[in-house]
């Protein structure tokens, strides 16, 4: 990485331009949350303020990506080109130019997520200066034009003087896809199933959520279950899951891929079927949640949808950590037993683990985590079914706040082009 910083002053005289008066935007991602959460409303309002932008999304190297951010980014209209992490690499490291990205030209980069680092050198490749969408300050800051602060988290130090805080971007995500939420439409109830956007952990939730169905069920049996499928899990791997006979002291149930009527279902060896929906379908008939920790439980509180958060604790290395710490379970023998011990301590840390808890600093919703079963979830599914959670989603989307934060970050990013065109200098 040293030799790629020190030749970046070296770039290629003729290397490729915008030849137009175009606006490229280049977005940083690195993982589900910031795919499904920020850059969907920010392409959205990107393209609504400027007609004709070209939205380019490069996913960087971080230990939370799941491997198909590039396939899912892909597939997404609002974005004009896109390039996997290894094209990243190769733009940093030796120069090249991913297909439909231009250098230098009337523009911006915009860090959403990932090592800061990798959203400087992109700037220094393309000649382009770079902003940033956080929720906390960023390693190399000094070398951002801009930063714009969701406002979840205390803002201290050097960076609390003057920061510039626009609001959270999720709740427009989570009003964009969910607009007209109505449980009990139809007479049912139905509680909906966010097994995570990783398969390696999605292999250990989703048996242990159809376990606690059948509990459910055995007292609740007109309840209705559905899964939020992940654009990140594709319907391959809940064909094929894993066998639940590997050893895991985790309560699990094996789930048999069925599909009738044009529907696609999940079904229990007790034959509760769940019902495989898009996030946005779930979110608008749900009346309650099972969930684990992540971003996602912002865009549930944001809909007013009540959520219990699950987090088992038996193998906490199979969880994605920051830093070094998310690399160490590679090492041979003693890694996963290391980022295990890792693990805990960074849950000793934590006192809430989900978006309303810790914006709040008290249990709003419950977190049931240790070495938790099947029965003991399903004690507090039934409280919630059993009760009026219509001030509880009041209180939710209360807690998060009013949509419009993307109109503002996006406002402040256009007032950027209208300042006089400037070369934007590499090292």
């Amino acid at each position: 990485m040293t030799a790629a910083v020190g030749n970046l002053s070296a770039m290629n005289a003729h290397a490729d331009t915008a030849g137009d008066d175009s606006v490229q935007v280049v977005v940083t991602v690195n993982g589900p949350g910031e795919v499904a959460c920020w850059l969907y409303p920010l392409a959205t309002e990107l393209k609504r303020q400027i007609p004709g932008v070209r939205i380019c999304v490069a996913v960087v190297p971080c230990t939370f990506s799941t491997g198909s951010e590039i396939t899912v980014i892909k597939e997404l209209p609002y974005v004009d080109a896109s390039c996997s992490i290894a094209e990243t690499k190769a733009l940093i490291l030796r120069n090249k130019l991913p297909d439909g990205f231009a250098r230098k030209g009337r523009g911006f980069i915009i860090h959403l997520g990932g090592d800061s680092v990798f959203t400087w050198l992109l700037s220094l490749r393309l000649g382009l200066p770079c902003f940033a969408y956080a929720e906390r300050p960023l390693a190399l800051q000094s070398r951002f034009e801009d930063v714009w602060y969701s406002g979840f988290e205390e803002i201290r130090g050097a960076a609390a003087k003057d920061a510039k805080i626009v609001g959270e971007m999720m709740v427009d995500a989570a009003n964009m896809r969910v607009p007209d939420r109505a449980p009990l439409r139809d007479g049912a109830m139905t509680v909906g199933l966010y097994p995570g956007s990783r398969d390696y952990l999605a292999k250990y939730f989703l048996p242990f959520y159809a376990a606690i169905a059948e509990e459910v069920a055995k007292t609740h049996p007109q309840v209705e279950w559905m899964l939020a499928k992940s654009d990140f899990l594709s319907l391959d791997f809940l064909r094929n899951l894993p066998s639940i006979h590997d050893g895991r002291p985790l309560d699990a149930v094996e789930l048999r891929y069925e599909e009738a009527a044009g529907r696609q279902f999940l079904v229990t060896p007790k034959g509760i079927r769940i019902g495989i929906g898009s996030a946005d379908e779930v979110g608008q008939r749900a009346k309650v949640a099972l969930s684990l920790p992540g971003s996602n439980t912002a865009e549930l509180s944001a809909i007013g949808l009540p959520m219990i958060i699950t987090l088992p604790t038996w193998w906490t290395e199979t969880a994605p950590l920051p830093g070094l710490a998310g690399h160490v379970g590679r090492i041979p023998l003693l890694g996963k037993y290391i980022k295990r011990f890792l693990s805990y301590q960074v849950l000793k840390r934590l006192r809430f683990l989900s978006h309303p808890n810790r914006r709040t600093g008290r249990m709003v919703v419950p977190e049931v985590l240790g070495r938790i079963t099947a029965p003991q979830v399903a004690e507090v599914v039934r409280d919630y079914l059993d009760r009026d959670t219509r001030p509880l989603e009041d209180e939710l989307r209360a807690i998060m706040g009013p949509p419009g934060a993307t109109k503002r970050f996006v406002s402040a990013l256009t007032a950027y082009l209208k300042r006089p065109a400037e070369r934007y200098e590499t090292a």
